[in-house]
């Protein structure tokens, strides 16, 4: 007995007749016969009532066809999730990000995967750069979304996202607080408070290649405080920082956010989600895509 004989029991029972079932099955009826027929002498027991007028349950086909449609529904729901996980439709990824993305782009476009592919837990790990890359190297982390452009981690695969502007934040007092556009020259001698986590070790990047001159005198203190608190640091005068744009949408703080530009407009931060080139994960695929589908709609 397998389960093609349970199917043509239940269409059977369902139907009232061997040709009813035979019709559904798009077989000739004594085909439907003979299987049942063999699964009553296996079992021993008669299933069926047979008559002129079609075949009915006996009390004992009646228990059985009670446990054969559960087993029928059990394996087709096996199936089922069975191919969607292979179609990476259902199962599991974990993507590292920085602690700075958890808001933005990137949240819109989270809330937005999980509302598109009800199957999929998408578990986020705020971490630094460095375990986003050990992540990946282990497989703890399928995905990294990170600071940079492809060519930043050469050994991962890698595809190119969203930019977004870099911003100074300024307490509300500054001299420059009234401005809707800061450019790098007007921050020359200014005190930048910058966190050691990332992407703080990125934006100083920036920020010496901007003011690198000598005469620039940039002072950059690196502070072991989340964004929140950096930003706290701001408000209360102790200096300026540079942050992400999700972060202008932070309010109470005494700060206000301005875009920076040089000579050639607004200076930007590029993102890119990276992953490992021997990830199996299905639900890497399915990522991917509506990472590429997202980067086409976009403004």
């Amino acid at each position: 007995m397998d389960l093609r004989h349970l199917r043509y029991i239940v269409a059977t029972a369902r139907n009232g007749s061997f040709s009813a079932a035979a019709h559904e099955f798009n077989v000739r009826q004594p085909i439907i016969s003979k299987r049942i027929k063999e699964v009553e002498e296996e079992l021993k027991v008669k299933l069926f009532v047979r008559s002129t007028a079609g075949a009915r349950l006996t009390p004992a086909g009646e228990a059985f066809i009670v446990d054969a449609r559960r087993i029928i529904e059990d394996f087709d729901r096996l199936a089922e999730r069975a191919t969607a996980s292979g179609a990476g439709t259902l199962g599991r990824i974990v993507v590292g990000l920085y602690k700075s993305l958890s808001q933005g782009a990137l949240r819109t476009f989270i809330d937005d995967f999980r509302e598109r592919f009800p199957g999929i837990d998408l578990d986020l790990l705020e971490v630094p750069f460095a375990e986003i890359i050990a992540g990946l190297h282990s497989g703890r982390v399928d995905a990294g979304v990170i600071l940079g452009d492809p060519g930043k981690c050469e050994i991962f695969e890698s595809l190119a996202l969203w930019s977004e502007h870099l911003m100074v934040a300024l307490p509300n007092g500054h001299r420059l607080a009234e401005k809707t556009v800061i450019y790098w020259p007007e921050l020359k001698g200014e005190r930048f408070l910058i966190g050691h986590n990332d992407p703080g070790p990125d934006i100083r990047n920036i920020l010496l290649r901007h003011l690198a001159a000598p005469s620039d005198h940039p002072q950059i203190d690196t502070l072991r405080l989340n964004r929140d608190n950096i930003l706290s640091e701001v408000g209360s005068g102790k200096g300026i920082s540079l942050q992400c744009e999700s972060a202008s949408g932070l309010t109470g703080l005494g700060v206000v956010f301005r875009p920076l530009h040089d000579g050639n407009g607004a200076t930007r931060l590029g993102y890119i989600v990276c992953w490992k080139p021997d990830n199996i994960n299905p639900v890497l695929n399915t990522l991917r895509n509506a990472f590429k589908e997202a980067m086409l709609i976009r403004p």
